[in-house]
Parts: C-alpha cells; structure tokens; sequence
C-alpha cells in the first residue's frame, strides 16, 4: 500500500542526509530543503466515498484503504460526524448498521446519567449550603469554602470555570443586532439548543443559567451552543472525577458540538480524545513535560543549530509549544483547519498501529461490539511501526515542522524564553506545507530517533 512516500521524500532524504553526516551545517541545509515544501493536500475522503466503502449490512470492507486516505487528506466536512466515531476507536470497523444504533442508544442512556448525576450533586450541594448556612458563590481566586463535604466543594468550582471558560470560547459570537438573537445560525455553525436535539439532557445547572441569562453580549444562539458546551464539560468532570475539568478541554470539546447533533455522540468522542491525551491534563504536569522533552529531543536531532540557540536562551524545554500540544493546534489553526489537522493525525496514528493496538476497557459503553477489537484490526493488514511506542506521534513532528519552519526568526529574533512564546503566539501555521514537513521528519528520524537521550 502507498505510504505517501512520494510527497516528502525530498524532505526526508534531507534530513536523513544531515543526521548521517552529524554536521550542524547538513542539518541547517536540510531543514532549509524541508521548509521549502510546496503546501498541497490530497483529496479528503468524501461521502460518496464512505458509503462505497460500506457492505449492504453497514460493515466497513477495507477500513485501512479508509485510514490512508483520511491520513493523507482529511474528511469532507460532511462525512465526519459519521467517520469520527471510528476514528477515535468508539466504533468498530467491523460492527453492523443494526449494532451501532444499539451502541447509539447505549452511549444516548449513559450520557443521560452523567447528566442526571451533575443534578444530583447540584442538589445535595444546595442543601449541603443550606444545612452549613455557607455560600458557595465566593470570589474566583478566593477558591470554594471548605465547609461543604469535599466532592460537593469540587463539583461547585468546576461549574464555576466551565461556565467561564464555556463563554469565552471563540466559536461563540456576539449579538450584532437585537433581530439576529432570535437567529439559530451563525454561532458554532447555528447549532440548536439542546433540548431541541438528540441527546442533549434537561439540567444545566443554576451557574450557568444565571450567568448566561446575563451574557447580553451573546447572541441567542451562541448562550444555546455555551448551553451544550456546559453540558458536555460538566458531564466529564462527573465521569472523570479524577482528572475533573482543566483549562484547555472547552478549546477540545467545543468542535465536536460542530461536528456532531447528537450530543451523546459528541461527549463519547470527546471522551475517547480525553482518553488519548488524559496525561497532558495531570495535575503535576508530568505528561506534558514528557511530551515537550520528546518534542525538544526531535528538534535537537533534526537541528542542532537551532535547538543549541533555544538552550542558550533558556527555552530548550519548549514551553513555546505547551499551548499547541495541550489545545492540539486548536488557537493555531482556523476551526476548519484544526479539525482537518485532528482527523490525520487520528487516521495516521490507527493506521500505523493496525495490528497491534487495543482498545482501553475503561469505561466501555458495550462490550460487545468490542469484544474482538484487536483481532479485527489484525484482519485489516496489521503491521507494527518501528517506532510505534518509542518515538512521538505524527503532533509532535508536525509542531516541530512549526518551529523549523520559522528556523530563522528563532534564531534572529529571539533572545530569551518570552521572546519565543510571543513569536508562537503569534504564528500563522500552514497546514499542509507543515505537515509535509513532519511527515519528512518522521520518516527521517524514525530509525535514529533516541528516546532516552538527555536534552536538557
């Protein structure tokens, strides 16, 4: 099968060249080369495409012909709220039409729950208030009060920031006119309430209804779509006790209330991104000063000049790259772009490891599509990477095709750690000329790639 090798071979024989040689000069050159890649894409997947690749009972025919071409040129808008599930291993390839409206209900009745839990707690949060004769609605850095029992303390302040954090998102818009609040479209692609859609659950919580209610500065239709966001982040929090809500999941969380109507569907495809990059979101930080050191170790072998300069002014841990990996390129990248971005490296990510992958038990909503997860993914042609498990992820190598790409204004321009998160916060990524860039990376350091060398 064709790895698109053919799109970034110039690039990766570059690289390949400058690490033989172990000159920073070859490095310098070959990056040159690298991001010199004209940006293109490959067609996407469309949806008359998906529906030939369905036998009549609904079962996928060759799903990793399915990944190559969603891992070299993303999805049609219109085909991805039925591809994502797959992507994101909710559903199998090998289920049936029949199964996955089972699934569905399943998945619609426990989201349900996650709702009706959030109200219960509101609820004995409420009388706990009472009871104790204490508030919970205290300032935002003065924390909640300790005397309520400590689950209850939780729940409250994770309402309190996901209903900040929810309308703030940048997919809301403001109200341009007193006509436009009764529009439902141009706010998070005119999205109905969630009472008017499948899924969707009766509570929100007194929070956000009072703080929505007052956010005038909102269109009609962008409180609804806050509305859904709200619902979804606090239904995580409640079946995540221990990861809970962080800063960062609304920017994760609120594309797939694009995506999807079924705002089941959106929460348990959230939930399986959650599950994937669980470790970026831990308390001490320990997942993503992994991920920064492996993202430090790619651009110290790919160009030793420019990760020498980033040591020398004390931004060798790539903290410029902390919003990218946590938000997945989310502010980076225009909402289309973004998403394009996540279903490659998705698809990528699956079809390298087809064959030797399977999927967490944890919180599996029906065993039964599962049940022979792994064994249906060798039937598809399964295959182990030589660096699947040691090496990063195609994210990793496409922040650092970011960073190469801007090679010279790193080295020009920056002269200490601030200089580098301004200059990445400010910059404008090209989405597939990036991309061919780290697939030359991968490709090139895949079989020199050093895990357990020390950076910094």
């Amino acid at each position: 099968m064709s790895r698109g090798a053919g799109s970034s071979s110039g690039a990766a024989l570059a690289v390949g060249a400058a690490l033989s040689l172990g000159a920073a000069a070859a490095a310098a050159l070959a990056v040159a080369l690298l991001s010199g890649q004209k940006s293109s894409k490959a067609p996407p997947l469309t949806k008359e495409a998906w529906k030939e690749a369905c036998d009549e009972g609904g079962k996928l025919v060759d799903f990793a012909a399915i990944l190559e071409q969603i891992r070299m040129g993303g999805c049609d808008p219109g085909v991805r709220e039925e591809v994502w599930p797959y992507l994101l291993r909710l559903v199998s390839p090998s289920s049936t039409a029949e199964q996955r409206s089972s699934l569905k209900a399943e998945l619609a009745r426990r989201y349900s729950d996650l709702l009706q839990r959030c109200q219960d707690l509101e609820t004995s949060l409420d009388s706990a208030v009472v009871r104790t004769g204490s508030s919970v609605a205290v300032a935002e850095n003065t924390g909640v009060v300790r005397s309520v029992p400590a689950h209850l303390a939780q729940f409250a302040e994770a309402q309190r920031i996901i209903v900040l954090d929810a309308i703030r998102t940048d997919l809301l818009q403001p109200d341009a006119s007193p006509e436009s609040s009764g529009s439902m479209h141009g706010a998070m692609n005119g999205l109905a309430p969630s009472a008017e859609r499948r899924g969707g659950g009766p509570w929100l919580g007194r929070v956000a209804e009072e703080t929505l209610a007052n956010a005038t500065h909102l269109s009609l239709a962008s409180r609804k779509a806050a509305a859904r966001l709200i619902q979804l982040l606090s239904a995580y929090a409640v079946h995540d006790p221990e990861t809970g809500y962080c800063q960062g999941m609304s920017d994760l969380a609120a594309p797939f209330l694009t995506i999807f109507e079924d705002d089941a569907m959106a929460f348990w495809c959230f939930e399986r991104l959650l599950q994937r990059t669980s470790k970026n979101f831990r308390h001490d930080e320990v997942g993503m000063r992994e991920q920064l050191r492996a993202l430090a170790r790619i651009l110290e072998q790919a160009d030793p000049v420019v990760f020498h300069h980033l040591r020398q002014i004390g931004a060798g841990e790539c903290f410029f790259a902390y919003r990218m990996v946590i938000v997945q390129l989310r502010r980076e990248l225009p909402l289309a772009q973004a998403v394009n971005l996540w279903e490659i490296l998705w698809a990528d990510d699956y079809w390298q490891r087809l064959g030797s992958w399977a999927p967490p038990s944890m919180s599996r909503p029906s065993s039964g599509l599962f049940g022979s997860y792994d064994k249906n993914l060798s039937a598809l042609g399964g295959r182990e990477e030589h660096f699947a498990g040691s090496a990063p992820d195609l994210l990793l190598f496409f922040i650092a095709a970011v960073a190469l790409r801007l090679r010279r204004r790193l080295i020009d321009e920056c002269r200490d750690q601030d200089d580098t998160l301004r200059l990445f916060n400010s910059v404008r990524v090209d989405l597939w000329g990036s991309l061919r860039s780290a697939r030359g990376l991968q490709r090139s350091l895949a079989a020199h790639y050093q895990p357990n060398s020390s950076v910094y």
